[in-house]
């Protein structure tokens, strides 16, 4: 009598199936590091070997506490279209970026990028209008001009005038002298009805800048023309409404929408609000309305610039590395429920009478009315208090009188000054009043910041929004600590985000400890001896373990220009995509119209023959 089976053995016919389970959860516990631990060949003829790691790849950055990941982003986080291009340029693009293909001249296929012979969805034949026309955003004029100079389109400005010498700030900068075509005499508005424009950049596109009625004949013309592309940058979200909806309906409809923002956390808080609308309203076309992202930044070298009767800082050119952050700037529209000035000025405040020597000052004088003097050590140089922007009417500062003497106000500053002065600063406080530049605004003193060069000082919080933000562009400072805190620590040598000496900044960033600061996906030095990987930040060269790395917030002009290169690397590479999709859709919608007036007109030759 043969035993009976238990119903827990396997039978045969599924020993094959528990088989091939247990290889791949075996498969599933090696170690996912273990490959890139393993040395390739031209390893074993190094010690040492740099590597650049693809920039499009995910790169997670862990925080300084036990929360773990607090980001996990691509390198210059810019908007990529989630569908690959197959073509032979974006293949030659992403090997190049693998390294893949030395020595190929890649550049060329962001700057001009030339299109194959018969290639449908080609910008070259786009007719690009950029439309501003409410007299705001020159900065974003000034990315998107020379974003699209680069990419070799052919564009043409709608704007009456530029304000404040913007003008020269594109002539020094870029070399762009053409002057905007006008405007409010309808010279747009009778192109687009003539259906001599393909996609419109819209920079100030917000509901609320359209309420003058001199705008309706564009308005109309811009919602009536069906062929044409509406690129929408939107800058006003905390005040997103209906009227923002409806305002670009028929566009949506019509499938020819498509939103611009410009930082990453104002593209997923828009994206959402998109997303809801085709929810809550049962709506498919919302639903298919892409949201991009694009970074506005322009090229100004604020050393080159001339001083002015306002601005006489040529004392500060050229930055030395060695200097101890004294010069600080808050910008923007001088008004205290805006961003945090009185806060930072009773911190400021409090801690020179705590520590005046500190902050480079003498003891303050037991005289009645007295300020605070500088103590003229070349080693802490007297730090100052700079706020440039429009000054409100309303606002109401409390700057003490001890304090009178190191507190500068700046207001109505033409760009050209803007720029000198702000160029001569050594950080950039972002000082937000409130969420609404970290969950639904870009703030315009991040990109400024950038275009100076002048390191922003911002926490995980500000890296979580502004993901383009990349050393050398960000001092980051643990989260919790006040800014005046944060600065203080940097006039002592200390690392705010680490809490260590400058001494200590190297071996924070080779030990993989969890004081590493969340920084640059940049150069990799791998040491097979060891099997450990090192992240030097952005620009450095490759360092032996015995040199020390520069100081903090020291970043030479090199550093500077390979980010700002990538940054326009990637906007190009942004608008390049946007535009052959959108030409694509351009092509399609020609080719519907060409078989609907083929069918008409065949229609109507069978019925005139019945006749």
């Amino acid at each position: 009598m043969s035993r009976p089976r238990s119903r827990f053995m396997p039978t045969r016919r599924s020993l094959p199936f528990i088989l091939l389970s247990t290889i791949f959860v075996l498969y599933k516990s090696i170690p996912s590091d273990l490959s890139s631990r393993a040395p390739n060949l031209s390893s074993y003829l190094s010690a040492e070997e740099v590597f650049y790691p693809q920039y499009d790849s995910p790169i997670s950055t862990r925080s300084a506490g036990d929360h773990g990941t607090f980001v996990e982003t691509s390198a210059y986080d810019l908007p990529k279209l989630i569908k690959s291009k197959s073509n032979k340029k974006s293949l030659m693009r992403q090997r190049s970026k693998r390294g893949e293909v030395p020595g190929e001249d890649v550049d060329g296929l962001v700057e001009g990028e030339e299109e194959e012979e018969g290639e449908e969805g080609s910008i070259k034949d786009l007719r690009i209008a950029v439309l501003e026309h409410a007299g705001f955003h020159e900065e974003v004029v000034g990315a998107v001009l020379k974003t699209l100079t680069d990419i070799g389109a052919n564009f043409t400005l709608y704007r009456d005038k530029f304000r404040w010498g913007y003008a020269e700030v594109l002539s020094s900068g870029m070399n762009y002298t053409t002057p905007p075509t006008h405007y409010s005499d309808g010279t747009f508005a009778q192109a687009v009805a003539n259906d001599e424009i393909d996609v419109t950049i819209h920079i100030s596109c917000d509901h609320e800048f359209w309420n003058w009625p001199r705008n309706t004949p564009a308005y109309d013309a811009m919602k009536n023309n069906k062929n044409m592309e509406v690129v929408c940058m939107l800058h006003e979200l905390e005040n997103l409404s209906e009227k923002e909806r409806n305002s670009w309906e028929i566009a949506a409809k019509e499938e020819r929408l498509t939103y611009l923002t410009l930082s990453k956390h104002v593209k997923t808080y828009l994206k959402n609000e998109v997303l809801k609308w085709s929810h809550s309203l049962k709506q498919l076309h919302w639903g298919k309305v892409d949201v991009e992202e694009f970074v506005p930044i322009f090229p100004v070298d604020a050393s080159k610039l001339p001083d002015s009767e306002d601005v006489s800082v040529s004392e500060f050119f050229p930055k030395r590395a060695e200097r101890v952050p004294s010069r600080l700037a808050i910008l923007g529209n001088i008004q205290p429920w805006r961003r945090t000035y009185n806060p930072i000025l009773s911190d400021l405040h409090a801690a020179i009478e705590a520590d005046p020597a500190a902050w480079g000052y003498q003891p303050l004088s037991t005289e009645p009315n007295s300020t605070y003097m500088s103590a003229n050590d070349d080693a802490r140089p007297p730090v100052t208090l700079h706020f440039i922007g429009s000054l409100a009417p309303t606002a109401e500062l409390n700057i003490p009188d001890s304090m009178r003497d190191m507190v500068f106000i700046h207001s109505g500053l033409e760009y050209i000054s803007f720029y000198r002065l702000l160029g001569s600063m050594d950080l950039v406080l972002p000082a937000f009043m409130g969420w609404t530049y970290l969950e639904k605004k870009l703030s315009s003193a991040i990109p400024a910041g950038i275009v100076s060069r002048v390191p922003v000082l911002g926490s995980e919080l500000l890296l979580n929004a502004y993901q383009f933000l990349r050393d050398p562009s960000i001092v980051l400072h643990a989260p919790g600590l006040r800014e005046i805190e944060a600065i203080l620590l940097l006039r002592k040598g200390i690392d705010p985000y680490t809490n260590q000496p400058k001494s200590h900044h190297h071996s924070s960033l080779i030990g993989g400890d969890s004081n590493t600061k969340p920084l640059l996906p940049g150069k990799i030095a791998y040491n097979v001896q060891t099997g450990q990987k090192k992240q030097l930040p952005l620009g450095m060269k490759k360092l032996n373990d015995d040199i020390p790395t520069k100081s903090i917030g020291s970043s030479s002009h090199e550093d500077w220009e390979e980010y700002h290169q990538r940054l326009y690397g990637a906007n190009a590479e942004m608008m390049v995509e946007l535009l052959e999709g959108l030409s694509r859709r351009i092509q399609g919608r020609r080719e519907r119209s060409r078989v609907v007036e083929t069918v008409e007109v065949k229609v109507e030759v069978e019925g005139e023959g019945e006749q």
